[in-house]
C-alpha cells in the first residue's frame, strides 16, 4: 500500500511539473468565530480535587482564519493549498496542506485529518461545537471529576485524546498522505499514510534530522483506511460508513515496557450509520480503540469502548437536538488501578437559530456522570454544564 500511495504521489508530481501553466490561481479567506457563555458544575468533593474550587461561569471561543489558493490546469488537475491560523493568546497553524484533485479523486499532502475521520459518519447533535464529531467549547474539567483517570497524560501525538468525543482522528496534528477517491453511486473510499506522528516541530522547519526509530512510547507506520455511502431510498437520506487506523509501536529490543503508551501496536475502528426523513435525524455508532498499552496483567486490554446516538430535528432555520454517549476505559488506557474500569455517561439536550447565511444562535445543556470502579470502592460523580453562543462562519 505505500508503494502505492508513493507512486501515485509520483505521478501528480510528474502531472504538475508537465502541465502548461495557463489556469488562474484564485484565493479566497475565510474562517469562522465561535463564542460562548458557558456554566460549568464540576463535582470538586472527590480527592483529586484537593480543596481545589472551579470557576461557575467563563466565556469560552474558538476562531480561526483560512487561507486558500487554487487553480485549474489545462489538462483539468485542480491543484491548492490550504491553511487554518488558530486565533488566541498565541496564534499557531492548525491545518497546512495542499491537494491535488481530479476525476480520478484528491490527494491531500500536509497536516491535515486522515481519512478515517474526514469520512466519518456522525450523529445528529444538540450543538455540534459541544456534543458533536469534534466538540470546540467545553469548561468540563475530568481531571477534578475523575479520581483515577489521568486527564491528558501520555496522549503520545493525540492517540488517547477523546474519552468523551467520538471523532476517530488518532495523531490529528500530523504531516500525512491520504487519498479520496471519487464518489460513485454514492460511495467513497480512502487511505491515509504517515511515517511518524506529529512529524514537525516548533517552529517548524522542513531541515530537522530524522527522529530515532525505536524509541520508548512512541508510533510510526501509521495507516487508515475508510468507505461510506451517501444515499436516498424513498424519501429517505442513509448514511453508513467505517473506519480503521493503525500505528506500530517502537520499542527498544527487548524490552516490554509493560503499562506504558506505545508497548504495544495501536489500533482503532469505527462504524455509525444516520438516517433522515422530513427534517428528522436519527443516528448512532460504536467506536473501539486498542490504545496501545501492553497492561502486564492478566484480563486488563487498556481499550477504550464508545457508543453514541443522537436525534435531531430541522425546520428551515430552526433547529432540535439530543445526543448520548457511553465511553468505557479499561486499564492501562489511563485508568491507574489494574483490572478496573472507567465509565462515562454523558448527554446533551439543545438547538440553535440560523439568523443569516453561515450565522446561528445555539444553546445547549449538557450532563453526565462517571463511575470509577477502582479496588478500593466505586467513586461516582456528576456534572452539568450550560452554553449558549454563535457560531459565525464567514
Amino acid at each position: 500500500m505505500k508503494k502505492i500511495l508513493l507512486a501515485g504521489s509520483a505521478l501528480i508530481g510528474a502531472a504538475v511539473l508537465s502541465a502548461p501553466a495557463h489556469a488562474e490561481i484564485k484565493t479566497d479567506l475565510g474562517g469562522f468565530f465561535r463564542g460562548y457563555g458557558v456554566y460549568a458544575n464540576n463535582d470538586e468533593t472527590s480527592t483529586a480535587a484537593a480543596g481545589t474550587k472551579l470557576d461557575k461561569f467563563e466565556f469560552r471561543r474558538d476562531n480561526e482564519i483560512h487561507f486558500n489558493g487554487e487553480t485549474t490546469l489545462d489538462n483539468g488537475l485542480t491543484v491548492g493549498a490550504h491553511t487554518e491560523l488558530q486565533l488566541g493568546g498565541a496564534a499557531f497553524t492548525d491545518e497546512t496542506y495542499a491537494y491535488f484533485s481530479g476525476g480520478w479523486g484528491r490527494v491531500n499532502f500536509g497536516t491535515e485529518d486522515g481519512a478515517a475521520y474526514l469520512l466519518q459518519v456522525a450523529a445528529p447533535s444538540a450543538d455540534s461545537n459541544v456534543d458533536g464529531l469534534r466538540p470546540y467549547i467545553s469548561g468540563l474539567n475530568s481531571s477534578v471529576w475523575n479520581d483515577h483517570l489521568v486527564a491528558g497524560a501520555a496522549n503520545n501525538a493525540g492517540l488517547l485524546q477523546n474519552f468523551d468525543s467520538y471523532q476517530q482522528a488518532d495523531f490529528r496534528h500530523t504531516d500525512r498522505i491520504t487519498y479520496l477517491s471519487p464518489k460513485f453511486n454514492g460511495f467513497q473510499a480512502g487511505v491515509s499514510y504517515a511515517p511518524q506522528p506529529v512529524s514537525y516541530a516548533a517552529p517548524y522547519s522542513g531541515l530537522q534530522p530524522m527522529a530515532a526509530s525505536n524509541t520508548t512510547g512512541a508510533f510510526s507506520q501509521l495507516w487508515e483506511g475508510a468507505a461510506r455511502w451517501d444515499g436516498e431510498f424513498q424519501g429517505f437520506g442513509i448514511s453508513v460508513g467505517g473506519g480503521y487506523s493503525y500505528a506500530d509501536d517502537e520499542r527498544s529490543t527487548g524490552i516490554t515496557h509493560a503499562g506504558t503508551v506505545g508497548s504495544s501496536s495501536a489500533q482503532t475502528w469505527n462504524g455509525a450509520a444516520n438516517v433522515t426523513f422530513q427534517g428528522f435525524s436519527v443516528g448512532g455508532g460504536y467506536k473501539w480503540t486498542d490504545n496501545g498499552i501492553d497492561t502486564g496483567a492478566t484480563g486488563s486490554s487498556a481499550d477504550t469502548h464508545m457508543w453514541f446516538a443522537g436525534l435531531g430535528w430541522d425546520n428551515g432555520p430552526y433547529h432540535l437536538g439530543g445526543s448520548y454517549l457511553n465511553s468505557t476505559a479499561d486499564a492501562g488506557a489511563g485508568v491507574l488501578t489494574a483490572n478496573t474500569k472507567a465509565t462515562l455517561q454523558q448527554y446533551a439536550l439543545g438547538g440553535g437559530y440560523t439568523f443569516g447565511p453561515g450565522m446561528t444562535f445555539r444553546g445547549a445543556f449538557e450532563w453526565g456522570n462517571v463511575d470509577n470502579k477502582v479496588a478500593a470502592g466505586a467513586i461516582k460523580t456528576d456534572y452539568q454544564q450550560a452554553t449558549v453562543g454563535t457560531d459565525i462562519q464567514f
